[in-house]
């Protein structure tokens, strides 16, 4: 059973629309995981700094809670130490498009996100309603969103690289795939390629050239007026 040229033209099209969406999909993702590590890779700078800075000030100064400031200083810094490794590892898998090297990522902010909402979820049990229950919330919120988006970075991995995103005029798509095949010309009908001309031109001739520029002289003989004599007559 023969199918029709009209549905054939229309499958095409639908399969060139999706490649188009799909690729355009995947790159938008790319980018923003590229700018999702940058983020993260800042913040563990902080946190290094901020770890380091609280165990500088607990050994340097005589404080009543020395011990603690050590531990939470050990722990930035700790913290630091493990995002960034698994930052930078995903950053890698990303630039070489080897999508095993976002697994350490996704299994650490995942441990991360369950400690996020144990706490959060402690905290509301054992006391009251407070404002840093709000931001423990938002923090669950956003570190989910994350891990949702390079899960989703993951998922895409398994199809080739996206190329660099191009405009794509979605009506001259169309309008090619709908045009009718008329506009093909005869290659009869072609002019001769350069290489396919056997002929020499004609060479320069100096006589030639002389006797075309020399125009023959064109002699017009004029009438002669009448004479005085036959006017009288």
């Amino acid at each position: 059973m023969s199918r029709s040229p009209a549905m054939d033209t229309l499958r095409d099209l639908s399969s060139a629309l999706w490649t188009i969406r799909s690729n355009q999909e995947a790159a938008r993702v790319l980018r923003t995981t590229n700018s999702l590590l940058r983020c993260f890779l800042f913040f563990d700078i902080c946190y290094l700094i901020s770890g380091i800075a609280l165990i500088t000030m607990a050994l340097t100064n005589q404080l009543d809670h020395r011990d603690r400031m050590i531990m939470f200083g050990g722990l930035f810094g700790v913290f630091a130490s493990v995002s960034a490794l698994v930052n930078s590892l995903a950053s890698h898998g990303i630039r070489t498009w080897r999508r095993n090297f976002l697994l350490p990522w996704l299994a650490f902010f995942l441990v991360v996100l369950g400690m996020l909402i144990m706490h959060m979820a402690h905290s509301l049990y054992f006391e009251q309603t407070q404002w840093r229950h709000v931001f423990l919330f938002f923090a669950n919120i956003a570190v989910f969103s994350c891990w949702r988006h390079m899960h989703k970075q993951y998922i895409l991995m398994a199809l080739p690289r996206p190329q660099e995103q191009t405009i794509v005029d979605v009506e001259s798509v169309v309008r090619e795939y709908l045009s009718p095949v008329t506009t093909m010309s005869n290659p009869k009908d072609l002019p001769p390629k350069y290489e396919e001309v056997e002929e020499l031109p004609p060479q320069y001739d100096a006589t030639t050239m002389e006797t075309a520029n020399q125009e023959p002289a064109v002699t017009v003989a004029m009438p002669e007026e009448p004479s005085a004599e036959g006017a009288r007559k």
